[in-house]
């Protein structure tokens, strides 16, 4: 090899572990400056293509993180780190076909990747291919019986299925999985298992997002009525909303009160055994504060025709799949006569239909609320507000994705956690504009009722 080339591999050496400096003290932008001069030096350099690739995937920019990786195998068709990453980069762009092609050939080369496994079922679940998810969870744990995420997929597939059984304990895992979405707390006081709580102070924490604390906020009142002083820590958005007896409702941030024992909040249904046939589905269980309710019902007046409510897109982490392009929202706009409100918020953009947006009012779920509550219907997609319109009993259509999250369950176009729900799900991955066509006809049917009601 001429001295020149060695010196320059020597030097992109010197380059890449620099990058890595940068890359482990959380400064990915300049580690990626660095692997780009590594490679400008060094074109073959196969390390320095996957953390640059890991760089742009941490940045969010997948499509060129999926362009690294391509041209990495150009070079080293047979890295299973590779093919692993490239998986990542194509999964979170929800190409889950492609991502599933990437992770079998990463386990063709090394099959005891596990964590290629784990995320080949994560594919074969956004898919709606279960069975397949769930034997590549179970691949994993027969070799690996700690592996987390292994766990965590096994028991969200559960509980889709709905085995409450195993799927709660299985849940517990989710503090032992990478990057879960909440913190584990760490108190000096023990974590309450379900033993007699008579006396005590308990405090509940949400953990997840507002849907989660929505929807199993539901529990709260139910330890209280076991005995218990409670404390309810939870999103500072959802606060004026917990206004359940026997429970003091403490803002995320804010100082907590002396307590006894603790308890994350999505632990309570493995603790009271829930099974489907006894979860704790009466409705509402949750009311907007009385003092919101007459700015709300001068803002939505009654003009003798259906009020709907409409939410077309959620967040995109954890499933950017639970939104609806706006565009194949039309044949909502066909149905006469509907007065829309708009329950979108952070939009971006024009409104898919004529409708009233009284978003700017809000200033949190405790405005929500009183909002639905002034509405006839609210159809949405997977978000916070399907859980909301459910836990204030009020009707809403939830329009699902073909491999929904695990609490809508499979197969059924009711929801056991919500009676005032009903769901419409995607037919095949994708496919909104058939969901929205069904919907569409629904409405129309809800609106003749309406239309041929009784005045009074």
């Amino acid at each position: 090899m001429p001295s020149h080339q060695n010196a320059a591999i020597i030097t992109s050496q010197t380059i890449h572990a620099l990058g890595m400096t940068l890359l482990q003290a959380g400064k990915a932008d300049e580690a990626a400056f660095q692997f780009r001069k590594a490679l400008s030096l060094a074109p073959g350099f196969t390390d320095a293509y996957l953390c640059l690739g890991h760089c742009l995937h941490l940045a969010g920019r997948f499509d060129e993180a999926l362009e690294v990786y391509d041209r990495a195998l150009r070079i080293a068709p047979d890295s299973a780190p590779v093919w692993n990453n490239r998986g990542n980069a194509l999964l979170e762009l929800c190409r889950y076909n492609d991502a599933a092609e990437s992770y079998s050939r990463t386990l063709e080369l090394a099959p005891g990747f596990h964590d290629a496994r784990v995320a080949l079922g994560t594919c074969y679940q956004a898919l709606g291919q279960f069975a397949k998810a769930q034997a590549a969870c179970e691949a994993v744990l027969r070799v690996e019986p700690n592996h987390a995420e292994a766990h965590w997929n096994r028991a969200l597939l559960l509980l889709l299925h709905g085995d409450y059984h195993e799927g709660w304990r299985e849940y517990e895992w989710r503090w032992l999985k990478r990057n879960f979405t909440s913190p584990l707390r760490d108190f000096a006081q023990p974590r309450w298992q379900g033993e007699p709580i008579g006396g005590k102070t308990l405090l509940i924490h949400a953990e997840q997002g507002f849907g989660d604390t929505l929807q199993f906020c539901r529990y709260v009142p139910l330890v209280a009525a076991l005995g218990a002083r409670v404390v309810f820590e939870c999103h500072p958005p959802l606060a004026p909303l917990m206004n359940m007896a026997g429970v003091r409702a403490v803002p995320m941030g804010e100082p907590l009160p002396p307590f006894d024992l603790h308890v994350p909040l999505l632990s309570l249904p493995m603790l009271f055994g829930t099974r489907v046939e006894t979860i704790p589905a009466e409705v509402p269980y949750l009311t907007p504060p009385a003092a919101r309710l007459p700015f709300w019902r001068g803002l939505v007046p009654n003009e003798g025709r259906l009020k709907v409510g409409l939410c077309w897109a959620g967040k995109s982490y954890p499933d950017p799949g639970r939104s609806c392009p706006p565009e194949l929202l039309a044949p909502l706009a066909a149905v006469e006569p509907i007065s829309w409100y708009s329950l979108q918020f952070g939009r971006e953009g024009a409104l898919p239909l004529p409708m009233a947006d009284p978003t700017g009012h809000v200033g949190d779920f405790g405005d929500t609320a009183a909002l639905i509550t002034q509405l006839d219907l609210v159809i949405t997609v997977d978000t916070a507000v399907a859980h909301l319109a459910g836990a204030l009993g009020k009707p809403a259509w939830v329009m699902l994705p073909h491999a929904p999250d695990w609490r809508w369950m499979t197969g059924r176009e009711d929801s056991p956690w919500y009676p005032s729900l009903r769901l419409f799900r995607q037919a095949r991955p994708g496919s909104w504009r058939e969901a929205v066509q069904r919907v569409a006809h629904a409405l129309e049917s809800r609106a003749r009722s309406a239309r041929l009601a009784p005045a009074g």
